[in-house]
């Protein structure tokens, strides 16, 4: 005995929907309105016909705010709850994705654009008397292509609950398989010469949808996202440089990819690829903003035991630019380790800035042995009035 039952997807939105709830509340409150008015003419088909004849769409005689009337009224009960799963499986993400003031304007355009569009073709058919349109199906047409360019990684999880001892099993599918066998019945629909169905209206909206990722690039952000994922995959599974090799080709594709060349540094660096880390590491330099996930891959750079293997001059610029994002911490650890190299040009730099750190981070004694330290190597060097300007600074501070 098997029981296959399903537990939820795979990634969640990441923003509340406002655009769909106020959708869903229209159309329920719509629902409300068509029951009460059935209910009182007995619920007889002439009082649906003339309900839809009302609000509904009618290509042989369209009328603008019909147009949008339609979208709120349903043939039945699960008309509506249909074309509501729909919108709210593929629609929540779509919507946090855009805002849900695109995501409304949008999703009208497409609407707009599908009952036209139906109605030409039941016109070239030589319908002279064609079917009202009803219904939010077009909008959730519209939801289904822009998913299927954006979010084709997310997936249906379904839990398998089988045996005696009723152990349990997880899998998931991909949800544009379920758009797939829609997007083939509607095909066939088309193909079958049944011209009485809104089959072209279906599939003019989700072409507009399809478009409308497109022109937004979401098809790139969509391979960006699978390249992501492999990145990471390779990372938990220790195959460092094949992680590296993948983040370099995310960097290439990113508008902002600093984090995805220290990312790359990081996983060349837990190689033993010291002349790549290098080469990301100055790449992600040329960047003068990082955001928070770069700041945190160069942290964790900093706290790698490999990163003594790289040149102090690199050191030196990630210290800086850590430095200049205030993680002191991180950027004290560098500087310590620049100063050792005494051959090194700057080590007089980074060992004032070690003292200057140390200060700032309550570290008085190791802030003086550092200036202790600096006067006994370098004080014959350009670097001294810097190191007195310091000194003045510090003793400022303390009496202060």
């Amino acid at each position: 005995m098997m029981l296959i039952v399903p537990v939820g997807l795979s990634e969640r939105p990441k923003h509340f929907p406002k655009g769909l709830t106020a959708l869903t509340v229209a159309v329920w409150l719509a629902a409300l309105a068509q029951f009460v008015f059935l209910s009182r003419n007995d619920f007889a088909p002439a009082a649906k016909e003339q309900w839809f004849e009302l609000f509904g769409y009618d290509p042989a005689k369209p009328h603008w705010w019909k147009a949008f009337t339609a979208l709120l009224v349903h043939a039945d009960f699960w008309h509506s709850i249909v074309n509501l799963a729909g919108l709210w499986l593929f629609g929540c993400f779509v919507e946090a994705e855009l805002g849900w003031q695109k995501f409304l304007a949008l999703g009208l355009v497409a609407h707009l654009t599908a009952l036209k569009a139906q109605g030409a073709f039941w016109l070239w058919q030589g319908l002279l008397d064609p079917s009202r349109l009803v219904g939010s199906s077009a909008i959730v047409a519209f939801v289904m292509g822009t998913f299927c360019l954006r979010f084709r990684h997310i997936g249906l999880r379904w839990r398998a609950i089988y045996g005696w001892r009723w152990r349990t099993q997880e899998f998931s599918t991909p949800l544009w398989l379920l758009i797939a066998l829609w997007l083939v019945a509607q095909i066939w629909s088309l193909v079958s010469q049944n011209p009485e169905k809104p089959v072209v209206a279906h599939l003019t909206s989700f072409a507009v949808g399809a478009i409308v990722a497109f022109g937004l690039g979401w098809h790139r952000l969509a391979i960006c996202d699978q390249l992501k994922r492999q990145a990471e995959v390779a990372e938990r599974e220790g195959r460092w440089e094949e992680a590296a090799s993948i983040w370099c080709q995310l960097a290439l594709r990113s508008q902002n990819p600093s984090d995805d060349w220290l990312a790359a540094a990081h996983n060349f660096l837990k190689a033993g690829k010291r002349e790549k880390a290098e080469e990301a590491i100055c790449k992600s330099l040329g960047h003068l903003f990082w955001n928070e996930s770069a700041l945190n891959r160069a942290c964790q750079i900093a706290a790698e035991l490999k990163v003594q293997d790289l040149s102090p001059e690199i050191l030196l610029s990630l210290a800086e630019q850590l430095e200049r994002h205030r993680r002191y911490s991180e950027a004290l650890t560098l500087f310590q380790k620049v100063a050792e190299v005494a051959e090194f040009k700057g080590a007089p730099q980074a060992l004032l800035k070690v003292a200057e750190l140390s200060w700032r981070l309550g570290e008085e004694g190791k802030s003086r042995q550092a200036l202790h330290l600096f006067w006994l190597r370098y004080s014959q060097t350009p670097w001294r009035q810097k190191a007195a300007e310091l000194a003045a600074q510090l003793r400022w501070r303390g009496e202060k």
